[in-house]
């Protein structure tokens, strides 16, 4: 008997349409939105940041070493070391928020008490658990992903919670990547591996080769029992897009010299078909206007993973719009255009609710800040006249970033 093809619930040509149409639209920032701090009051939050930050490190010294036993092991989330350092960590996130030293409203409370905390530490101690071999750098790769769709549940007020196939879904992450991205494997093994997770993905049952790829079947196997394709196919065929994208990102690293069309294309795809995924993976089925809220919040997280990415891009010979620029003109056309992007997908819409319309101002202002950290960390990357104008909007200078990663990285390594 032939197997009936399935027809398709994810218009993603459309999608991908839109999320292009909205990146190229006319640069527009919205003047309620992005307001001017003078310079004095900048120097006043520094001031007064510096001096909570140097109190939090004088406050976690006595537990550093202790810490830095742990960091490789930690295994019991109640002790009371932990505890303590948790404590003292919130307290200052809190008063930060208060004072409303970086954000105008309290975004880091508001976190805080809705749980994104805890999912954090549940799903660390998950993963620390079931593989101790995972590194840092792939367990935070992972838990960015779990963070985004904290704030997808929090959007459509949704109780934060782990589930098996959000937990699932993003420990993909660092696995896929590691065998994608390893410069030591064929292109044939990849390819095969390819092949083998796409059947996969449609309910097969796949012998594995290696190890690695035994965890990701197994994987697999936990999205597919809560969210059988026959009852949720918009799950299946969302992780089939993320893939996709997966393979078609694989020609950044070609020889073949893309073009900033093609480069766009493959990051908004990549992204949006990410973050689509973990909506479907939230809430089993989506709306079009679900979908698409979605698609374009994955793409412009994409390209401003692509921009804070730039440099290390640039010297692994990996194609992005941003590790391609050669100018500080065309850099600064892009960001514009990101900005503007960002702002227009959180355009507050007169059927939102309260919730949605608070989530749309956080998620557009942290993703601001983070535009600005760049910008601050890589000064000759921008403009004189962009750095001066993102520095306007910014809550501090723009240099302190660097120097409070620096004074991070001076502490733990002490």
């Amino acid at each position: 008997m032939t197997k009936q093809k399935r027809s398709l619930t994810i218009p993603v040509d459309t999608l991908l349409s839109l999320s292009i149409d909205g990146f190229n639209e006319t640069v527009t920032f919205p003047s309620d939105k992005l307001k001017s701090v003078s310079l004095w009051r900048k120097v006043l939050n520094e001031r007064q940041l510096k001096k909570m930050i140097n109190q939090l490190f004088e406050d976690l010294e006595p537990y550093l070493p202790e810490l830095k036993a742990m960091a490789d092991d930690l295994t019991d989330p109640s002790s009371p070391t932990l505890l303590e350092v948790k404590e003292i960590v919130l307290e200052c996130m809190r008063t930060i928020d208060e004072q409303r030293l970086i954000f105008d409203q309290p975004f880091l409370s508001f976190f805080i008490d809705q749980g994104y905390m805890d999912v954090a530490e549940a799903f660390l101690l998950k993963a620390k658990k079931e593989d101790d071999q995972l590194t840092d750098p792939e367990i935070f790769q992972a838990m960015r992903n779990i963070w985004i769709m904290n704030s997808l549940q929090l959007y459509w007020g949704i109780p934060l919670t782990l589930t098996a196939p959000m937990y699932a879904y993003s420990m993909l992450y660092p696995y896929t990547d590691n065998l994608l991205d390893d410069p030591d494997i064929k292109s044939e093994i990849k390819a095969d591996f390819n092949s083998r997770l796409s059947k996969s993905l449609t309910g097969e049952t796949i012998d594995s080769l290696f190890p690695a790829e035994t965890r990701v079947f197994e994987l697999v196997e936990m999205i597919l029992n809560e969210f059988p394709l026959s009852t949720h196919p918009g799950v299946t065929e969302s992780i089939q897009l993320i893939h996709k994208a997966q393979i078609e990102s694989m020609r950044q690293t070609d020889d073949t010299r893309l073009t900033e069309e093609e480069l766009l294309k493959i990051s908004l795809f990549k992204g949006g078909t990410s973050v689509l995924a973990d909506a479907f993976l939230i809430k089993g089925h989506l709306n079009m206007e679900e979908m698409v809220f979605s698609f374009h919040y994955g793409a412009f997280l994409q390209l401003l993973d692509d921009l804070q990415d730039r440099e290390s891009d640039k010297a692994d010979h990996n194609q992005t719009l941003f590790s391609v620029k050669t100018s500080q003109e065309t850099i600064d056309q892009a960001i514009r255009q990101l900005i503007s992007y960002i702002f227009k997908v959180n355009a507050v819409q007169e059927s939102d609710d309260q919730t949605k319309r608070r989530m749309k101002d956080i998620i557009s202002g942290c993703t601001l800040l983070m535009i600005m950290e760049s910008v601050g960390k890589n000064k000759e990357l921008v403009t004189p006249s962009l750095y001066k104008e993102l520095e306007t909007y910014s809550k501090v200078r723009l240099t302190l970033f660097k120097k409070l990663e620096t004074k991070v990285h001076q502490f733990w390594n002490q």
